[in-house]
């Protein structure tokens, strides 16, 4: 009996592949009427809701392995979150994979998104050496990269725009009278966390002001690490701009923890926009990732690789999130 596939489901009941994956994997989203078409119709056909088998049979799924560095980072769970509905929407199964920045596990989940036949992957790289790890699988050509700029101009991408978002970031402060505005890298070696201090230095010297780079000593703490710096600076910071928003959160709790206040004391501003901001104390002030199109157009460009259209390499705009860990400095 010949393999039937989604798309089969779906040309027979009339409708979209993602309603026939919706009526299977979340049958709420679904009206009843049709989700009971679909679900006899598929019966009567005889397709299996089993996408391994399906796979293994056909030579092909609908299984999409988001490849991430650290899923504790709340970043990458609301990213992968973006990912998972926007795959879904289109009829596919999104698969996480979290390499804990391990470059040779990124190589192992690529050559198990060809053992799976996934019709692509998406990636999320921290360092070069995943991005080697694409040419060295053989995934090179059905991958799109997510958060870094194109090594290679042949991977799609997509990616936030780091030096306009600390842009906006340094000119809020420098619009509330900061003039001593220091910034909080990331971890040493990721990518994100050099884009951004390097616009972070750019900008700096572009509004005629010195960059101070509050880093921490290596093994340290990374709050304490950064507030000891911050502390130890001979013209004390008046605003911190952080690499991103789990920084901020460390940088703040350790600055209450030594009884300096957040922004009376010293404004602090983030880098992700994560949803989490909007629920600590104070509310952090942070530049916001348009996490959503994100994952929608890493899906898109995906999708675009099954039909050998032309590469494209996405550049997003951030906005700036404004809440109450800034106010202007102490006179």
């Amino acid at each position: 009996m010949t393999d039937v596939s989604i798309d089969d489901v779906a040309a027979a009941a009339g409708v979209h592949r993602s309603t026939v994956s919706r009526s299977f994997s979340n049958p709420a989203a679904v009206r009843a009427q049709t989700r009971e078409h679909v679900l006899r119709i598929a019966a009567e056909l005889g397709y299996s809701t089993n996408p391994l088998a399906q796979a293994l049979r056909r030579r092909s799924s609908t299984l999409v392995p988001l490849v991430v560095p650290d899923i504790t980072n709340p970043f990458f769970a609301e990213l992968a979150r973006a990912t998972g509905a926007a795959a879904e929407a289109r009829g596919y199964q999104l698969v996480l994979c979290v390499t804990d920045n391990d470059g040779s596990a990124t190589a192992g989940y690529l050559n198990a998104m060809q053992a799976m036949y996934s019709p692509f992957g998406i990636v999320a790289p921290s360092t070069r050496v995943d991005l080697d790890a694409l040419q060295a699988s053989g995934s090179k050509n059905r991958v799109v990269v997510l958060d870094r700029s194109p090594d290679d101009p042949t991977v799609p991408t997509v990616t936030v725009d780091s030096r306009r978002g600390v842009e906006l970031a340094f000119e809020h402060l420098a619009d509330l009278g900061h003039r001593a505005i220091a910034y909080a890298p990331g971890i040493v070696g990721t990518h994100t966390a050099q884009d951004r201090r390097e616009a972070y230095e750019q900008v700096a010297a572009g509004h005629g002001t010195p960059a101070v780079v509050l880093g921490a000593p290596d093994g340290a703490d990374l709050g304490a690490g950064i507030v000891d710096h911050w502390l130890a600076t001979p013209v004390r910071p008046t605003a911190i701009i952080a690499s991103n928003d789990v920084i901020a959160f460390a940088v703040i709790a350790e600055l209450g923890a030594r009884g300096h206040r957040v922004p009376e004391d010293v404004s602090v501003v983030g880098f992700d926009g994560l949803e989490l901001g909007a629920h600590v104390a104070p509310r952090l002030t942070s530049v916001r990732q348009p996490i959503g199109d994100l994952g929608r157009i890493a899906v898109e460009l995906g999708e675009r690789l099954l039909t050998d259209q032309p590469i494209r390499h996405e550049v997003l705009e951030p906005s700036l999130l404004i809440r109450s860990s800034t106010s202007g400095p102490r006179s």
